[in-house]
């Protein structure tokens, strides 16, 4: 039986997720499970920002043994042909804000660590084959804490030419995945744009595109 691991930073997020499944209260409010057919899927809500979503990847691995780990909900878009509404699933994850750079590492690269933390090339590629009428991009992922909008999307589409999205979780979860071995990738939907106005935007959208965010992992999940 695959176990799959399911993290959304929100309450918003994992809404969702169990809205017509029968999962039952792990931890009240905060860890859910759902055994589907030949496959366990436990949902994590996280926390927002990289420590809380690394701390929680970290205990639910330690605590779950999950076979495959899938982090889901919004995300502000960054690519020039990104749209709100967009699934965005992240082939690769860089931290938006590291900087190492006076020892000779690239910007958004931990020191001894790799410049980016890849996606599962057998879940990219599942995603990728999608056939709904869900318009799918796979890129780059950025993630910090802080919420991207106005200056500091400028800022980050400049020194991430290539990144469709940002958040402030995934690359986190990307690299606990990376270092426990485990299959990751991303799935979120876009919220808003990074514009001066995104908190106002991501506040309008945000159950719309938790709905669209967990429909996606649902067909995935359906795959595993």
């Amino acid at each position: 039986m695959t176990h799959i691991l399911l993290l959304a930073a929100m309450a918003e997020e994992t809404a969702p997720v169990i809205a017509g499944r029968s999962f039952d209260a792990v931890e009240e409010g905060r860890v859910w499970r759902a055994v589907d057919g030949e496959r366990t899927v436990t949902l994590v809500t996280c926390g927002i920002g990289l420590v809380n979503s690394a701390a929680a990847t970290a205990v639910a691995i330690e605590r779950h043994r999950p076979d495959v780990i899938v982090s889901l909900g919004s995300a502000g878009g960054l690519g020039k042909d990104v749209r709100v509404g967009d699934i965005i699933v992240g082939r690769s994850y860089r931290y938006a804000d590291a900087d190492a750079t006076a020892f000779g590492y690239e910007y958004g690269q931990i020191p001894s660590m790799p410049v980016s933390f890849p996606g599962d090339e057998r879940l990219l590629g599942l995603m990728q084959a999608d056939d709904s009428d869900a318009t799918v991009h796979l890129g780059e992922i950025v993630s910090g804490n802080s919420f991207v909008a106005g200056e500091l999307a400028h800022t980050l589409r400049e020194r991430f030419p290539e990144a469709l999205a940002a958040d402030m979780e995934s690359t986190a979860i990307a690299q606990v995945a990376w270092a426990a071995k485990l299959p990751f990738v991303c799935v979120r939907s876009i919220s808003d744009l990074c514009a001066p106005e995104a908190g106002q935007d991501f506040k309008g959208n945000i159950d719309d595109v938790a709905a669209r965010s967990a429909a996606a992992v649902w067909r995935l999940v359906a795959q595993l």
